[in-house]
């Protein structure tokens, strides 16, 4: 559903207003808005549209209506599909919604199917004008709401059988496209939200270039037709270049020949220079080679520009007059009291987000409480679905803890698409983001490795830059280009690389002057080109979150909000000069998930949990004391009890088979009591209150930062906890000297003697499995020989014997399995009847080792091409990396030493 019912402008950016809701004159506007006054300075009223509860049968009945009021020609092949509709709107069932939405979107590509693209070029007097388009511009004017949903259903896997039927049983496939291309070439001016699918259309069943069907076509009209369909694509799709499979160059030079008349010649020549992307200077060198009359020329390419300025102007003009006129008619409704469209019978690449459809990408199911939808959030979601359907940047700038970052992720995850983000610091080098050169296991080789943006650019995925006002003068102007031209430029490879149609840019900015170099977005360079997107406070909005994403603590949602406004306001005055750490709304979420879990009707465990998630910033004793009593004065705990709390508050540590407790966390055991380690631990009140905190963090998967004096035990109460819990701990000191690759992984001079280790080991895991030892024992007696010898030439060659042989066993084994299973389902001739010989291997582990030796080959093959080099180079993981695959404990000794490039 879309956002509630707003009365006023505060929050809201005002170019925002402007360009996406008040007139809806760009893509995804399905929440137009009426001035109440003339100015934006005024009170203005936004009315809730969602695009799921028009009224189709009136939506239908108005586009009859705006057919005749402009005296608009009905294709011949749209004429059957108007009738069956305008009879459904007259009797509508909602039975039938899907096919009537099928019926709309195949006349979508009615006009193109009888395309008179060039006509306007037979004239040789008057307006210079396209005169064609109308009846696809008022059907996506009328229907404008669902047109994403409309364009996806081209795409469905039954599309021929449920949209392109409507226009004829005999449309070819090579016709529809071309439909495509002329409806894409009218619309993406005024609809630029459907850009990503028209793209999706074509990646993946358009399998050869549009223009070679010029080469095919029937007559010379029907080729101009051809090209003149391209050359609106190229103007307002200049992504269709980037599609792998066509080439363009080829078709576009034979229609450029003299058998062709002048016309042709031309338009192949315009097409040709957009391909190129020639300068003026070349597309004149490339005309003085093709003689064509010079007065044809000039009025062919007044036509082609000053035509597409007309009808883009043309168009902009009956968008808005058919936005006025819908509403007017009510045809989007406000209440969805009685809609027609239901979110399940969208089709698989649409998402409705915030009441605007976006294109998505095999959206995964959002838990119902993975974001609270309260009317602030809602709004926000709205504005920025609407800037992501325009295919803008967005600027996301609030306080800290508003929610900016959880708002893009919850947006990527609701319409399927892949996000990275990337944290910044003033000392962050644009390498990072572009890409650079680096070893490979070949000594002296290097390999150009993609950055993250680069990355994202190419595949389409989805960036979120975090502090972006912390992002150094060379970072802002690496996105600079990226922002205005969707184009990434890297200057070490000479490269210019278009972004995908898929790729958006976020980026969030903390408007606390506190957190932030800068005081806004103002001081950020090339701010005025984001879409700038404000976070407000959601202070009012707190209970609401809390009931929605933890209904155990619905009850008491309004006294724990008021609780976390007092003791906010209590941190924030009790540092030096009354300016301590700033709450934010992602340290309630943080108290409430710890009562979540502990919570049980004793209001102590509140108290508890509150001193831990709010007060354990402060590093001196006496000022952290007087938190402490003024949260328990907030909370209604007795002085006595705080008291008691801070002196005597010793909690216990118990193991149990393979549990552990300590105090109020339990925690899973690795290992048995009887088999942990024992390690020399001073077991004091102290050190038992900081296992407990550590404990509790570690249960609920919250990183934890132990600040203090060198040699107060912060290590070793650490080591202590991860022998208790039996967990493997990874301790790593970090420096000012600490590299990335320390923590993630990189290349580093190997023996070759090691990388023949790793492989002999890989294969003495795969090698009994497959084959028998004891047959095979002279094999393996050579292998042996071959490795002690460090003859790696015999050694490689006995390992590709090895390969060949697995295969043909596995090969084998699964032709075994497949003729057991057609046996079990044939009728036995005689109940003695048994295969005499049936395969040792299921087909799970045939699957298995038929991967192993996969991964083997592709390992000999890199050891086959390094073993007769002198220093080799190998990939070794980084702590980090090596915790996380194995599921260690990892304790960053010394954190505050490594520099920010380190840690980000």
């Amino acid at each position: 559903m879309g956002p509630a019912l707003l009365e006023q402008t505060e929050g809201l950016d005002l170019d925002l207003v402007k360009q996406g809701l008040e007139n809806l004159e760009l893509a995804g506007e399905h929440t137009p808005k009426v001035h109440v006054g003339k100015t934006l300075d005024e009170s203005i009223r936004i009315v809730d549209i969602d695009p799921l509860s028009m009224d189709l049968p009136l939506a239908i009945t108005q586009l009859t209506a705006q057919i005749a009021k402009r005296s608009i020609e009905v294709p011949k092949e749209a004429r059957v599909v108007v009738e069956q509709l305008t009879r459904w709107a007259g009797n509508p069932k909602r039975s039938t919604v899907g096919e009537v939405m099928d019926g709309v979107s195949a006349l979508l590509l009615a006009e193109g199917l009888g395309s008179t693209a060039a006509d306007g070029l037979k004239q040789t007097a008057g307006p210079v004008e396209w005169t064609d388009g109308r009846f696809t511009v008022t059907v996506a004017m009328v229907f404008r709401p669902v047109l994403v949903e409309l364009v996806a259903r081209w795409m469905l896997a039954e599309a021929q059988k449920s949209v392109f039927c409507r226009l004829g049983s005999d449309i070819s496939f090579d016709r529809v496209h071309m439909s495509v291309a002329y409806a894409a070439g009218h619309l993406l001016s005024t609809a630029p939200q459907i850009r990503s699918l028209i793209m999706a259309y074509f990646r993946m069943h358009v399998p050869v270039c549009i223009a070679e069907q010029a080469l095919v076509a029937a007559s010379a009209d029907a080729t101009t037709n051809v090209l003149v369909v391209v050359w609106r694509l190229l103007r307002r799709l200049p992504e269709a270049l980037g599609v792998e499979s066509w080439g363009w160059e080829a078709p576009l030079v034979m229609l450029m020949g003299p058998q062709h008349d002048d016309l042709v010649r031309l338009l192949a020549c315009e097409v040709l220079c957009m391909v190129k992307k020639m300068s003026d200077h070349g597309r004149a060198q490339l005309l003085a080679t093709r003689p064509i009359d010079a007065a044809m020329q000039a009025r062919t390419l007044a036509w082609l520009t000053h035509g597409e300025q007309h009808a883009a102007q043309t168009a902009e003009t009956q968008m808005h007059e058919q936005n006025r006129a819908n509403y007017d008619a009510k045809v989007w409704q406000t209440d969805g009291a009685h809609a027609w469209i239901s979110e399940q019978q969208l089709s698989s690449s649409v998402a409705s987000v915030g009441g605007v459809l976006l294109h998505a990408h095999g959206s995964a199911p959002v838990a119902d409480n993975e974001l609270v939808v309260t009317p602030m959030v809602a709004r926000n979601i709205h504005a920025m679905a609407l800037a992501t359907s325009r295919s803008e940047p967005v600027l996301l700038q609030g306080p800290a803890g508003s929610g900016k970052t959880s708002l893009v992720e919850w947006v990527a995850r609701r319409t399927g698409n892949e996000l990275m983000t990337v944290h910044v610091s003033g000392n962050m080098d644009a390498k990072v983001l572009l890409g650079n050169y680096v070893t490979t296991q070949r000594a002296g080789d290097f390999e150009w490795r993609a950055g993250l943006l680069t990355t994202a650019v190419t595949q389409g995925s989805w960036v979120l830059i975090e502090n972006v006002d912390l992002a150094p003068a060379d970072v802002v102007q690496t996105l600079q280009p990226l922002i205005e031209s969707h184009t990434l430029f890297v200057a070490s490879r000479g490269q210019s690389i278009r972004a995908h149609e898929r790729f958006r840019l976020f980026a969030t900015l903390s408007t606390d002057t506190r957190t932030s170099g800068r005081s806004g977005s103002d001081g950020l360079l090339g701010s005025s080109i984001w879409t700038r997107l404000e976070i407000g406070e959601i202070d009012s909005e707190l209970p609401e979150i809390v009931r929605g994403a933890f209904p155990k603590l619905a009850d008491d949602a309004e006294a724990l909000a008021k609780a976390f406004r007092s003791i906010r306001d209590i941190v924030r005055g009790a540092g030096t000069s009354g300016r301590g750490p700033i709450l934010s709304t992602r340290d309630l979420v943080k108290w409430c998930t710890r009562l979540n879990t502990y919570y049980a009707g004793d209001p102590f465990v509140v108290f508890q949990e509150a001193v831990d998630v709010f007060t354990l910033r402060e590093a001196d004793y006496e000022r952290w004391r007087t938190q402490v009593h003024s949260v328990g004065a907030a909370l209604g705990v007795a002085q006595v009890r705080v008291d008691q709390f801070i002196a005597q508050h010793s909690p216990a540590v118990s193991a149990s088979g393979r549990s552990l407790r300590v105090g109020r966390a339990n925690l899973p055991a690795e290992k048995a009591e009887e088999e942990r380690e024992r390690m020399p631990f001073a077991d004091t009140r102290h050190s038992r209150c900081l296992l407990e905190r550590l404990a509790t963090c570690v249960q609920l998967s919250e990183p934890a930062l132990l600040m203090g004096e060198t040699g107060t035990g912060k290590t070793t109460v650490v080591q202590h906890l991860a022998a208790l819990a039996g967990r493997p701990l990874a301790v790593f000191n970090l420096s000012q000297q600490s590299d990335a690759s320390d923590l993630l992984g990189g290349f580093r001079p190997v023996d070759i003697s090691r990388i023949a280790l790793k492989l002999r080991s890989s294969f003495d895991a795969l090698f009994p499995r497959t084959v028998s030892v004891r047959k095979n024992a002279a094999f393996l007696d050579r292998v042996r020989v071959a490795y002690g010898k460090r003859d790696w030439k015999r050694l490689v060659l006995l390992y590709r014997a090895t390969l060949k042989n697995a295969q043909k066993m596995l090969d084998t084994a699964r032709g075994k399995l497949q003729d057991e299973e057609q046996k079990a389902k044939r009728p036995r001739m005689s109940t003695s009847e048994e295969d005499p010989k049936k395969s040792r291997l299921d087909q799970e582990t045939i699957d298995e080792l038929d991967a192993g030796w996969a991964a083997f080959a592709l390992s000999l093959d890199e050891f086959d091409a390094m073993r007769d080099v002198k220093m080799v180079f190998s990939f070794f993981e980084g702590a980090l990396v090596r915790a996380a695959r194995t599921g260690a404990w990892i304790l960053l000794d010394e954190v505050n030493l490594a520099t920010a490039e380190t840690l980000a």
